[in-house]
């Protein structure tokens, strides 16, 4: 947000500075009067320059950075639509599997609807404030009603008592600021996250649902520091949510959806990694990543052999990759 602040302003003083110089205009007596010294027979073309800087600075600033990653190109293991927030289980409290028509809200599924749920499930009987208001945010996020979700979601995190609530509904903010481009606010947001999230862990050590927990706060953290550019602060996060899910006491050897979380960790920190010039390591994580889901897939091909032909795919490109190199 600050790097934004800054753009402007140069950029403005750059456009109004070029504008008077170049004589196209006056603004009262700002650079009224400049003496240019060396550049004075070049007054115009300076005028222009400045303006043509300036008006570069003011759109790299006010437009949302979308990054330059290769891995936002590629198809991503998970939903149809190559979301994956789902796979992390960000948004059970309770640490169950979440159903699998439950997709999640990423960059990538920016301009597909819905980006939270297609067949929301109401509040269960009994349930807190915070759980009926979550389970009306995602029934209107599942209708496209954005404007009453964004409502209740502002309701949400105010309701939200615990550090555990305070978590989800961070990252709640979070996924909803990504899908809409809004990349600085939902840096905050999963910062926020982060932070009631080791609350949690710091609290119940030895409980694997609090690193999970972590673990999907962290791949906010890490999704949206590489769209933006911040590579090493992308791949800090996603190493820490990578060792948390192979965390022992973790339940990836019991339970699928965990192994399958392991697995999309391991497969973001490699696409990071590829695009920094490290196929080997790349190679190392894919290769381990295939390992999981072949195993999830000769148990259960009707739901995890679309995700082994994906990381198939992609291992075998990179392997081509480095053979060739």
């Amino acid at each position: 947000m600050l790097a934004r602040i800054v753009g402007i302003i140069l950029g403005l003083i750059l456009t109004t500075s070029g504008y008077v110089i170049s004589g196209l205009g006056t603004l009262g007596t700002w650079a009224a009067g400049w003496d240019l010294g060396p550049f004075e027979p070049h007054r115009t073309t300076a005028g222009w320059a400045a303006m043509t800087l300036g008006g570069i600075l003011l759109v790299a600033a006010l437009v949302p950075r979308m990054g330059t990653s290769r891995r936002g190109m590629r198809r991503r293991k998970g939903s149809a639509r190559g979301g994956e927030r789902s796979l992390t289980k960000p948004f059970d409290m309770d640490g169950s599997e979440p159903a699998a028509a439950t997709p999640a809200m990423t960059a990538a599924a920016m301009t597909t609807a819905p980006i939270l749920q297609s067949a929301p499930t109401p509040a269960p009987v009994g349930a807190t404030e915070f759980e009926i208001l979550r389970a009306e945010m995602l029934a209107l996020c599942g209708s496209e009603a954005w404007n009453p979700a964004a409502r209740v979601l502002a309701r949400l995190v105010r309701a939200a008592e615990s550090d555990r609530e305070r978590t989800i509904a961070y990252r709640d903010l979070g996924d909803f600021a990504t899908a809409q481009g809004r990349h600085d606010d939902a840096a905050e947001a999963y910062e926020e996250a982060v932070s009631y999230a080791r609350m949690v862990r710091k609290a119940a050590p030895h409980d694997p649902s609090a690193d999970e927990l972590l673990a999907g706060a962290l791949a906010g953290v890490g999704d949206t520091a590489e769209a933006e550019g911040r590579l090493n602060e992308a791949l800090a996060a996603f190493e820490e949510a990578l060792s948390l899910r192979r965390s022992p006491g973790g339940r990836e050897a019991a339970d699928p959806g965990a192994q399958r979380a392991l697995s999309v960790a391991l497969e973001r920190l490699a696409d990071l990694r590829e695009d920094r010039g490290h196929r080997m390591r790349a190679l190392d994580l894919y290769r381990e990543s295939y390992d999981v889901t072949a195993r999830l897939a000769a148990a259960d091909p009707a739901r995890f052999g679309l995700d082994l032909v994906a990381t198939r795919a992609r291992l075998e490109e990179i392997e081509a990759r480095v053979a060739g190199s």
